[in-house]
């Protein structure tokens, strides 16, 4: 009887677990999507940049599933990442406290005075400076800066539990100010990094012969230490945006959404679309429901504006949820939410029969990527950057992904097999239970 019962719990076992692995495919129209690429002039070895139909139907978190076939039906070899070597650079800058009155950033006419001592004051008109208290702004020396800047870590001390949006700005005479970017930074726990990190990405601006602010609100505690600024040769690819549908209010102060897709979110950008005035919220995400939530970001979305992008901590996550601070309203309706995700470059030898075939979106598929190393010559790799091959899109852009969460279920076929292998592994510790009890008494009699 037992063994009996034993063969049954390790079927449901196997029941429960995911089945076997499909096969690896091997043909293109095994794939989610296909679509047409045309090599550009100049090479057989060149860069594939994926577009944002390609994108949004990846089923692994490692972009196994992506191939290009020639014209035989046969895949071509590829690498991950570009064909030239970006030579990033990277400088630590310090960060001088700026001093002055209270409003006297925001004053008509202000302006930043550096002393000969290394002191940044703010002056109003006239050249005047009306106090010498520490303003919660500080002031970066960055005209030594020459090649495009695509990115500036902030080495900041915050106060926990609190979020704080640092925002940045660029002058060439200390007076104009140009904004650059803003990020809100939240620190779970005292001492511990913001979430998701404290690197503003930038597009390749200049801050050559140019000075670099940053301000953020005096109520949140916080202070920058220094800046380290990163820069590249190229400016980097701007991130795949693509629309969404279907976001759900749970309640007031919850709304859920699921990525269909499993190339990982870079960014969400959150627009309000009632009335609901100044909002803060922290962003959570899992992978399944049997998982708990994990803190992403905080962010504070403001009414009539374009859009609040908050970048998010990279992880294979599937399900989000957005949290509304609880002493406010919360949300009179579902915002608006676009995906942003950084682009995938691959490298491609073209070296077979035309015509050639980008397929993508095949959970079984393993990947096969090469080293770029074995690829693409270290020469060749210095020598700039390799031609672009073209993928067909027609032009058009992807549909907005539908992101409403599926409903919970309690038939769930996983589910069910899992209560089922827990009641029959309860049942035989039971049946063991009882026939050791009856062994005693036997054995007790005699």
């Amino acid at each position: 009887m037992i063994r009996r019962l034993s063969i049954a719990l390790l079927a449901l076992t196997i029941a429960a677990c995911d089945g076997a692995e499909a096969p690896d495919p091997t043909q293109p129209d095994q794939f989610a999507a296909r679509l047409a690429v045309e090599p550009a002039a100049g090479g057989t070895v060149q860069r594939v940049i994926l577009p944002e139909q390609a994108l949004v139907v990846i089923q692994r978190a490692d972009l196994g599933d992506v191939r290009i076939y020639d014209g035989r039906g046969k895949p071509l070899s590829l690498a991950l990442g570009g064909g030239a070597d970006e030579e990033r650079r990277s400088v630590t800058l310090g960060a001088m406290t700026l001093r002055g009155a209270e409003a006297s950033l925001t004053a008509p006419g202000a302006a930043i005075r550096i002393e000969d001592n290394g002191t940044a004051r703010v002056v109003t008109i006239g050249g005047a400076a009306k106090a010498e208290d520490a303003l919660s702004a500080s002031l970066i020396d960055t005209r030594a800066v020459s090649d495009p800047v695509v990115g500036i870590a902030l080495d900041v001390a915050l106060d926990d539990r609190r979020a704080t949006t640092v925002r940045l700005s660029s002058s060439a005479d200390l007076k104009t100010w140009e904004p650059l970017a803003e990020r809100v930074l939240f620190s779970p726990a005292p001492g511990a990094p913001s979430l998701g990190g404290s690197v503003l990405a930038l597009p390749g601006v200049s801050l050559k012969d140019r000075y670099l602010r940053a301000d953020w609100d005096a109520e949140s505690g916080a202070s920058l230490r220094g800046v380290t600024v990163t820069t590249a040769r190229t400016a980097p690819l701007p991130r795949a945006v693509v629309a969404s549908h279907g976001l759900k209010l749970s309640d007031e102060h919850h709304a859920r959404f699921d990525v269909p897709f499993a190339a990982p979110l870079a960014a969400i950008r959150l627009v309000q679309t009632g009335p609901d005035g100044v909002l803060p919220v922290e962003i959570y995400a899992r992978t399944n429901p049997e998982q708990p939530w994990t803190m992403l970001a905080a962010a504070t979305l403001r009414q009539d504006s374009a859009g609040t992008v908050i970048d998010l901590m990279q992880g294979p996550w599937r399900e989000y949820q957005i949290v509304a601070d609880r002493r406010s309203a919360g949300f009179s309706a579902a915002p608006k939410v676009e995906l942003l995700l950084d682009r995938v470059e691959l490298v491609a030898a073209f070296n077979a029969a035309p015509p050639y075939t980008l397929a993508v979106g095949a959970k079984a598929a393993a990947p096969r990527y090469l080293d770029i190393g074995e690829l693409v010559p270290e020469a060749l790799r210095k020598a700039g950057p390799l031609p672009v091959a073209r993928v067909d899109v027609s032009g058009q852009k992807p549909a907005p992904i539908a992101v409403a969460p599926e409903p919970d279920s309690p038939f769930d076929l996983r589910k069910l097999a899992l209560w089922g292998v827990l009641l029959l592994g309860t049942a035989i510790l039971a049946f063991a239970a009882i026939r050791l009890a009856r062994g005693n008494n036997d054995t007790t009699e005699q």
